[in-house]
């Protein structure tokens, strides 16, 4: 019996100890702040302010109304510019996973240059109960597999909202 039992333990902390199944593919994350520059492999990106809003704007003339996340930001490649550009930028609320709107001129799948900055906004429109939650921005390069991730926690519930944002215009960081 105690062998038994001895056995039975060292199973469950082996159980504990191990791993997921799917460790493997899960990206490396670095953790953020806002205006603090974090790296991740090929990405550097530094978020630089934090809005909420009802409608929300942009250079070209483009608008709509709503609950809006915008996420002022500079990135750049950090290794290679070949086929860097900021394609991976969700927000997760909760449960929820919320995809980066592609409406509008917004900085989301924009070329990166290697060791030079450029900056731009990303926008979320956001259900009423999602603005209650704290939120993780997560930031990468195409697909988190086996590459690096930047997250940034957002505490939602407090942003005061602002009755217009209009997005960075996409160019050359300051």
């Amino acid at each position: 019996w105690l062998l038994t039992a001895v056995l039975l333990a060292g199973a469950w902390v082996i159980v504990k100890a191990t791993l997921p199944v799917d460790a493997a593919q899960e990206p490396f994350v670095t953790t953020a702040t806002i205006d603090e520059a974090a790296s991740a492999r090929n990405l550097v990106a530094t978020v630089t302010d934090v809005h909420a809003a009802r409608s929300v704007t942009d250079a070209t003339g483009w608008s709509a109304d709503g609950d809006w996340l915008v996420i002022d930001l500079e990135a750049a490649a950090q290794v290679t510019q070949e086929g860097a550009s900021l394609r991976t930028a969700t927000l997760v609320v909760g449960d929820r996973t919320f995809t980066a709107t592609e409406r509008g001129t917004t900085f989301l799948n924009q070329p990166l240059v290697t060791g030079v900055p450029r900056s731009g906004s990303l926008a979320f429109q956001l259900p009423d109960d999602a603005w209650t939650e704290h939120a993780t921005l997560r930031l990468g390069l195409g697909t988190p597999v086996l590459d690096g991730v930047i997250e940034m926690g957002i505490d939602l519930s407090d942003l005061p909202f602002e009755p217009e944002v209009s997005f960075e215009e996409n160019g050359w960081a300051r």
